[in-house]
């Protein structure tokens, strides 16, 4: 069995764009980022290079670099031709001993040689103890009569299940029945990263077999492992005297593997190696119904989330006709929306509990050239820390207990739209850091995973905090205020705008008696001055939640009155009925409501009620004599 050569490490030579000597470093990871900062592998201070320039890739048996859609983009230099690479998460350029790659600046770049790339010749496997190999499908005999009515009854029995790990376990625990010289039986599943993992937790046999299934797809049965001339030192240390590798696979692609270790004094033979085989393309046939229901469960989720988001977004006013009102003050926000909304710069809006900080993210998102695509929206406050960073950033399949499959964050649900930050002062430290890697070099990394997954997200973040005393009280990090805090926008409350506290609860009465089928006759005149007296703590919320309940308590033939509205706004009694006789007596009763609500906003403290209505503190003395 000869297998092809596989990159075990590099040499390269770096000069940083931004002056000192050039520098030789050798690299064994799959992933090498290169980029400004000291989070990546090659840190240049090169200010003319990215935050997350590009990355080199060490695969099976290539070598190549991804621009990662950097502002100077890459060039790679060889045999004195100039090759530009494409911006982007594409295959990549491949590289070889000899190429230099140029970053940043073109007249002074930074530059990194390739001097070398390692090969692991153990992948090379030429040896008198493989004694046979089969593709799947191969199979030259059938087994003997009572394992193969065994065979049949399981074959009939196997069916497609989510749970690919209870299907792998009935393979084994079968094999383990009919082949009695068995010492040992594993699945292997193969990861993101291209390694094997175990279901139980045991480590292979030999990652350099396992490996090797990558180029030939073939099972192999090995006898007296310990003697193979230039088997790994895993290899050569079993104590099973015979072993057989299968390898599960979905078309072309290599997805797993059963192992099976002989007892010390047994061997396995070729009727075993086309049993297991016979398995093998079995259950890759299950894994493969499997892994394609889960892939349309995915989609079918991604499409009832885009469905609902489409549904939401054209189902309502855009964000800027909700924002009812003619005051000073709102058309003051609306402009800054306008002067915000095209830019990349993440915006903190800042405003009371209430006052709709979630509408001006939504109108910032339509003004924006991302209105196309999703605007996700999360409230940090509402999860605990574990659930908010896959909520976030994702997770992938098995990262922790109930993790069955991999989930994409809202980072990558609103890649190339607008994800909106709710209540950004609650997120906890540490996801504050992830947050900050995330703003400066466009990268997430999900629960578990071992690689970062790059993103392009407009981010707009609120809070009713006051983030400035949290960054002095410790509880929130500077530099991530400094990040989100480059465009704040304060969002007035209700009490800040007084003139449109009456057309809102319109609006919201409007809607509300359409919404429960009743007629709308309006507001009368107290409970207008109610309305427009109050102090509104919960803002917009608030108001709507009052004009909820007084829709469904006004009569059906009348307007809604003071009686209908909450006690904290005068309401319950009998004012209404003040409304009937001479104007004088009418206009008296008006003030005397507008006066008591004044004085009770102000615990009947006269000159800041005085103020308020703007009279003398003498003249509100008198009318409450008066009154």
């Amino acid at each position: 069995m000869v297998a092809a050569l596989s990159i075990q490490g590099i040499r390269l030579s770096i000069q940083d764009g931004a002056g000192g000597p050039a520098a030789e470093r050798d690299f064994d990871s799959p992933v090498v980022q290169v980029g400004r900062g000291p989070g990546n592998d090659v840190a240049l201070a090169d200010p003319r290079v990215s935050s997350l320039h590009g990355r080199i890739l060490i695969e099976h048996d290539r070598l190549s670099y991804q621009d990662l859609g950097s502002t100077n983009g890459s060039v790679v230099i060889r045999n004195k031709k100039r090759n530009t690479i494409a911006q982007g998460r594409g295959g990549g350029f491949v590289l070889r001993p000899g190429d230099t790659l140029l970053l940043g600046d073109a007249d002074r770049p930074s530059a990194i040689v390739v001097l070398d790339i390692v090969h692991d010749r153990q992948n090379e496997m030429v040896d008198a103890t493989v004694v046979a190999q089969r593709a799947l499908g191969e199979a030259t005999r059938l087994p003997e009569a009572d394992t193969l009515r065994q065979l049949l009854a399981l074959l009939a029995d196997l069916r497609i299940d989510p749970d690919t790990q209870s299907l792998g376990e009935r393979v084994l625990t079968f094999l383990r029945q009919v082949l009695p010289q068995a010492q040992g039986a594993e699945c292997f599943l193969r990861g993101q990263n291209g390694d094997f993992i175990a279901w139980s937790g045991h480590a292979p046999a030999s990652k350099t077999l396992l490996q090797s299934m990558v180029t030939d797809g073939k099972a192999i049965l090995i006898h007296d492992p310990s003697q193979m001339a230039k088997g790994s030192p895993s290899i050569k240390n079993q104590p099973a005297r015979s072993l057989i590798l299968a390898p599960l696979q979905i078309g072309a692609e290599l997805i797993g593997a059963i192992e099976l270790n002989s007892k010390s004094e047994s061997v396995f033979n070729l009727e075993d190696l086309d049993l297991v085989c016979v398995l093998a393309q079995q259950l890759s046939t299950v894994l493969a119904g499997a892994k394609m229901i889960e892939q349309l469960q995915d989609a079918e989720a991604r499409l009832r989330g885009e469905c609902d988001y489409l549904k939401g977004r054209f189902g309502q006013k855009p964000a800027m006709e909700e924002m009812i009102g003619s005051s000073p003050v709102i058309q003051q926000i609306q402009q800054q929306i306008l002067a915000g909304a095209p830019s990349r710069t993440t915006i903190l809006i800042l405003g009371q509990t209430g006052v709709g900080k979630e509408l001006v993210a939504r109108a910032i998102h339509e003004h924006s050239p991302r209105k196309d695509n999703a605007f996700a929206a999360i409230n940090c406050s509402a999860l605990s820390s574990g659930l908010l960073e896959s909520e976030l950033f994702g997770h992938v399949r098995g990262a922790f207990t109930g993790a069955h499959r991999d989930r994409r964050g809202l980072f990558e649900v609103a890649h190339q739209g607008t994800l909106f930050l709710d209540e950004i002062g609650e997120m906890p430290a540490a996801l504050q850091a992830k947050l900050l890697r995330c703003l400066e070099d466009g990268t997430v990394m999900p629960v578990g995973a071992s690689r970062p997954k790059t993103v392009d997200v407009r981010v707009v973040c609120a809070t009713h905090r006051d983030l400035d005393q949290d960054v002095i009280a410790g509880r929130f990090r500077q530099d991530l205020l400094y990040r989100i805090n480059a465009f704040p926008l304060r969002v007035p409350t209700l009490a800040e705008r007084r003139q449109d506290i009456l057309p809102i609860a319109e609006h919201f009465l409007s809607h509300f008696c359409k919404e429960h089928g009743r007629p709308c006759h309006g507001l009368d005149a107290l409970a207008i001055a109610a309305l427009e007296s109050y102090d509104w703590p919960g803002n917009i919320r608030e108001l709507r939640n009052e004009m909820e309940r007084a829709s469904l308590l006004a009569p059906a033939t009348d307007p809604v009155a003071c009686q209908h509205l909450s006690e904290r706004l005068g309401g319950g009694g009998d004012l209404t009925e003040s409304l009937n006789g001479k104007l004088k007596d009418v206009m008296e009763n008006l003030e005397k409501v507008v006066v008591q609500a004044a004085l009770k906003r102000h615990q009947d403290n006269r000159t800041h009620c005085a103020r308020e209505l703007g009279i003398s503190r003498q003249a509100l003395v008198a009318k409450i004599s008066r009154l």
